[in-house]
């Protein structure tokens, strides 16, 4: 069974190897969609959503200054970042990430799928 979850946080970072706007410090509200699998349990639920949002949150870097994880934060370096951390985070409760969609603003995400 598939679980879709959205989340969102803002964080500031700068694109050192970029010849442009990006390049200074500037931040964004990144939308995060977790597409989880798990199987239906004996209560006829993968997971408890009031349970997962706030596990998703705890590792999502709201608030940071993306330079301090990520020597060159771009959707593209930090989408697998945060692929591998919440990964850790939901394989105790049999959970795996099947997509993690990582939007920059409406238009431009960066996608990592699950192996």
């Amino acid at each position: 069974m598939l679980l879709k979850i959205i989340r969102k946080f803002s964080s500031a970072h700068r694109l050192p190897h970029y010849d442009g706007e990006c390049h200074n410090l500037h931040g964004h509200t990144w939308r995060v969609v977790f597409l989880l699998e798990g199987e239906v349990k004996q209560d006829g639920m993968v997971a408890d959503f009031k349970q997962l949002k706030p596990l998703l949150d705890a590792q999502l870097p709201d608030h940071c200054y993306l330079n301090d994880l990520l020597e060159n934060p771009t959707a593209e370096n930090l989408a697998p970042y945060l692929f591998d951390k919440v990964s850790a985070a939901l394989k105790p409760l049999g959970l795996k990430i099947r997509t993690l969609e990582l939007w920059e603003n409406e238009n431009a995400a960066a996608v990592v799928e699950g192996k």
